[in-house]
């Protein structure tokens, strides 16, 4: 649904407080000290939460009432509106290209917002980025790249300035389960567009942890991380650290402002373990690489201090962005070729060498700059580090044909197919090659993050399993999941049933009575029917 069908329903679906509920009286400020070393650029975005005398950030209201008139403004920007968010508030996509249609012959960026409703420099950097490409200054610039803005991929969490959905689930830990309507949302737009890179924009902790552990603020004004997941095309994960990061990290640097490594710890005072993003396949940036595109994460100083220098984390995301577009459109034939040869390299891998199940950091030391908590002063701390440059493969096992399941798991076959997967059915009834799961141990537990236990408040299947030959009568009905096919990484990460973020684990398929199998011979392609 495009903007001028469609205006009243997004502002219908604006629905909530006018403003955001952040609260400033319970923002604890930097001392003096330390907040002297991050002033203000001198830059000026119309953003709405940049304007001035502004006390709270900009409203969903505001968000959408300014998306709406940078499309009236200019030809090459227009609104789709992808549906709504759990409390039905709109949740816009607003596509940039030469005449606002989406040249598929060009590089396509896909730029996320706020999937943090508490990270509020990511979404109003978004609606930034969509006016400074909309200018007629950036026109020469959309005739060799596309670009996708998700100005709030969270607008209940936004509205509310917490960090989670309505429904308490994380919708960043959300991209392969597909729990939210929101994850199913931004699924859809990566499915149908299928974007070269993907840009997530977030924001990290300021102080808080890292005082009650350290005695420190954090120091750098933004952090960067390229997809780190199992099972990633190599031409690609090369091709983001030499061709994107390197060039974020001089632009950033060029602009006065400090990078580093994106790295976290958890809330508990008595771990001093410091580590970079995760590598499971559940973040936006895993999961973006896993769907061949060159996927990327900056987050800036920002959680825990409110509105102190708003402007410069915002400049800092609208720097990072502007760098990734014009790196894509520079590359433009080249980098579709990189994802091709990517997409054609996961298909013919099906029945072939090893799927990594679960991957984890690899531990290190590493010396990390930070700002003394009371006097300002840079202080260098060694920590134990864990970090997701190298994977440790905890656990893999030779990669199936495909994958074989029950007719009645129509609920895991909906997420899959929500992903963009194919799925098959199984046209007659015939004896199949396969390998069945039998598990070994079983526990409950949460699935895990860098941070701790992943906010989603749900109990999860950890299991043991080992695999087992057999030769099975299939009836007809049964679904087939093909691993010859691009997004055959997403597959084996949903269906491989020990992991933490698999469909078994996760209750949205079931093991038992066999309706869960590992394909060992490609089947005749007479034998499948489509859809």
């Amino acid at each position: 649904m495009t903007l001028h069908k469609a205006s009243a329903w997004i502002m219908a679906l604006a629905a909530g407080a006018a403003w955001a509920q952040f609260d400033p009286a319970r923002v604890k400020p930097e001392p003096e000290a330390v907040a002297a070393r991050f002033a203000d650029p001198d830059v000026r975005y119309g953003s709405p939460g940049l304007r001035p005398g502004r006390t709270d950030f900009a409203s969903h209201a505001e968000a959408l009432e300014f998306a709406e008139g940078l499309a009236r403004r200019s030809r090459d920007l227009k609104v789709e509106l992808l549906g709504s968010s759990q409390q039905g508030r709109a949740m816009p996509l607003l596509v940039l290209a030469k005449g606002a249609v989406v040249n598929p012959k060009l590089p396509t960026v896909l730029v996320l917002g706020q999937q943090h409703g508490n990270e509020p420099a990511g979404g109003e950097a978004a609606l930034a980025l969509a006016e400074q490409l909309a200018s007629a200054g950036q026109a020469a610039l959309l005739e060799r790249v596309n670009v996708l803005i998700v100005p709030r991929a969270n607008p209940d969490g936004a509205d509310r300035f917490v960090r989670t959905t309505a429904s308490g689930i994380d919708v960043n830990r959300d991209h392969l389960l597909l729990q939210t309507p929101e994850g199913r949302l931004l699924a859809g737009v990566a499915a149908r567009y299928k974007p070269q890179v993907v840009l997530d924009l977030h924001e990290f902790t300021v102080g808080d942890r890292w005082v009650n552990k350290f005695g420190v603020f954090q120091k750098y004004d933004a952090l960067l991380q390229a997809a780190t997941v199992g099972n990633m095309d190599p031409g690609l994960a090369a091709a983001a650290q030499a061709d994107y990061v390197s060039r974020i990290q001089r632009t950033l640097e060029a602009a006065g402002q400090s990078v580093f490594l994106y790295h976290t710890t958890s809330p508990n005072v008595a771990d001093k373990v410091v580590a970079m993003g995760g590598v499971q396949p559940d973040t936006g940036r895993n999961v973006g690489g896993l769907r061949h595109a060159v996927s990327l994460l900056i987050e800036t100083r920002g959680v825990g201090i409110g509105r102190a220098h708003f402007a410069r984390r915002v400049h800092a995301h609208v720097l990072v962005a502007t760098s990734v577009i014009e790196t894509a459109a520079g590359q433009g034939d080249r980098l579709l070729a990189l994802v091709r040869d990517a997409e054609a390299g996961a298909a013919a891998s099906a029945c072939k060498g090893d799927l990594v199940v679960e991957a984890g950091h690899t531990p290190r030391q590493q010396a990390l700059s930070f700002l003394d908590a009371r006097t300002g002063e840079e202080r260098s701390i060694e920590v134990a580090w864990r970090s997701a440059l190298e994977l440790q493969i905890r656990r893999s096992r030779p990669r199936p044909c495909g994958y074989l399941l029950a007719a009645s798991e129509t609920q895991a076959v909906e997420r899959l197919r929500a992903l963009g997967v194919r799925v098959w059915r199984v046209g007659e009834a015939g004896q199949w090659q396969v390998e069945r799961y039998l598990v070994t141990a079983a526990d409950e537990g949460q699935r895990q993050d860098t941070r701790g236990a992943i906010e989603d408040g749900q109990n999860i299947r950890m299991l043991q399993v080992r695999t087992e030959p057999a030769s099975l009568a299939v009836p007809a009905g049964s679904l087939y999941v093909p691993m010859a096919q691009p997004l055959a990484p997403l597959v084996g990460a949903a269906l491989e049933p020990d992991s933490q973020n698999s469909y078994v684990a996760n209750r949205l398929l079931e093991l038992e009575d066999g309706r869960l199998l590992r394909v060992l011979a490609p089947p005749a392609a007479a034998m499948l029917v489509w859809p």
